[in-house]
């Protein structure tokens, strides 16, 4: 078999590409849509989103991920709990600290959010062959969103802009 040359993937390469950005395009509209029908900023379905994957986290913390002052962080809370998004409750370890938590209403708008994800899976499984490509697909794309900074980024802060 011969191998294939740099000019002969150009042609896949361009259309991976333009699909990967077509899916990115679809994605954001997708997102952009779920915030604005919760009223919800960009950076409160951050907040949203990273206590969802965490679990309760104190105010302090949530603050410290984000870089953010806590009179601000206040405000975003304040604003994502009158939704019902979220909750504030004491801490069972130290009443004196303060945790966040997201409520059921704050899950449905997290699957409402996470819903276009998992359709796009859906489609793919359909497509791929379960038993003999769909394992060395899910490993292609593992291998192709991590890289070496993402890696020493893990556990850096996020910066969101009030």
């Amino acid at each position: 078999m011969a191998k294939e040359s740099s000019t002969d993937m150009t042609p896949n390469l361009s259309s991976l590409e333009k699909q990967l950005l077509a899916m990115r395009d679809a994605f954001r509209q997708h997102q952009n849509d779920i915030r604005k029908k919760y009223k919800i900023s960009a950076n409160e379905m951050e907040i949203i989103l990273y206590i969802s994957d965490f679990g309760p986290q104190r105010m302090k913390s949530v603050g410290e991920r984000f870089k953010i002052k806590f009179s601000t962080l206040t405000s975003l809370v304040d604003k994502i709990e009158r939704l019902g998004l979220v909750k504030r409750v004491n801490s069972k370890e130290d009443r004196r600290s303060i945790l966040v938590t997201i409520t059921k209403k704050g899950k449905r708008m997290l699957d409402e959010y996470n819903s276009q994800i998992r359709t796009l899976a859906e489609r793919i499984t359909a497509v791929v062959p379960q038993q003999t490509q769909l394992p060395q697909f899910v490993e292609t794309l593992e291998r192709a969103t991590v890289s070496d900074t993402d890696v020493e980024t893990e556990n850096e802060t996020v910066t969101v802009s009030a």
